[in-house]
């Protein structure tokens, strides 16, 4: 079995270090990998994966925010089983800690998990495209300005119209990041759908909307805007269109998510 190993944190590096020893420690017939430069190289000196694609499973340490830069950093690799050990300070994501004992893992190494296949939204725009697992957003260049966008269904029908500093469309895994920051619905991460939530709109009637995943949708500004998937800026447009991205983050579990009590958990953070 060969399981690549990333590490998207810059602190807690001693704990990280004592889970990775442990585990591999533990561990016989795995080859471990790393993947990107890290402390991986020259504390443990793994192999590093390089271009190719010949894993069977990823291990993320890291926080939401490192999963995310793997996925965007490393998008040949999506269609991988990920195991997210959490190791920063919003792990909503994540399976187990790194604070806990890595010998809980070792179920996984011999088959017994499942997976948790979670949708992300595609953004086309000027012949390009991006993927986003939480959010794609729409923003002014120009930070100090609002836009003028409106958001209209393939069919036609216009959802909205009007001036805002900016838009989301949010994944329901992303509903409990950005999206929930700025007053949008929790939606379960099971019920197949998108949220659109302005941000900040100058007009009350503008309100944030659950809409249909498979559903696409043209957002069309006045001005040219950045278009910014899971933080990433990838580009700037006048016009785009988000839908269904084909693909599938597929996250490692070994026991049952609980959603609400981890949302509990973060609400008591804010």
């Amino acid at each position: 079995m060969r399981i690549g190993i990333f590490i998207g944190v810059a602190y807690g590096e001693d704990a990280i270090r004592q889970f990775i020893g442990r585990l591999i420690s533990l561990t016989q017939g795995i080859q471990w990998l790393a993947i990107g430069d890290s402390m991986l190289n020259t504390e443990f000196n793994l192999e590093n994966l390089g271009k190719s694609k010949d894993v069977d499973m990823v291990m993320v340490f890291g926080g939401d925010g490192s999963l995310l830069k793997f996925i965007h950093t490393y998008p040949e690799l999506i269609g991988k089983p990920i195991l997210h050990v959490g190791a920063g300070r919003i792990n909503f994501l994540s399976e187990v800690l790194v604070t806990e004992d890595p010998a809980k893992l070792l179920r996984v190494f011999n088959g017994e998990y499942y997976i948790d296949e979670r949708d992300l939204l595609s953004a086309s725009f000027n012949g390009s495209s991006c993927f986003a697992l939480n959010e794609v957003v729409v923003r002014s260049i120009d930070p100090g300005r609002m836009v003028t966008l409106s958001i209209v269904e393939e069919s036609g029908e216009e959802i909205m119209s009007g001036r805002m500093d900016g838009l989301i469309v949010a994944t329901p895994t992303g509903s409990t990041a950005y999206s929930l920051a700025l007053g949008g619905p929790v939606v379960d991460y099971r019920v197949k759908s998108k949220l659109i939530v302005p941000m900040a709109p100058f007009s009350r009637t503008l309100v944030p909307i659950v809409h249909p995943y498979d559903v696409k949708v043209k957002i069309v500004s006045m001005d040219a805007v950045h278009v910014i998937c899971d933080g990433f800026i990838k580009g700037k447009a006048t016009n785009m269109l988000v839908g269904p991205w084909l693909g599938k983050v597929r996250l490692v579990r070994i026991r049952r998510v609980a959603m609400y009590e981890k949302l509990r958990t973060r609400l008591l953070r804010l």
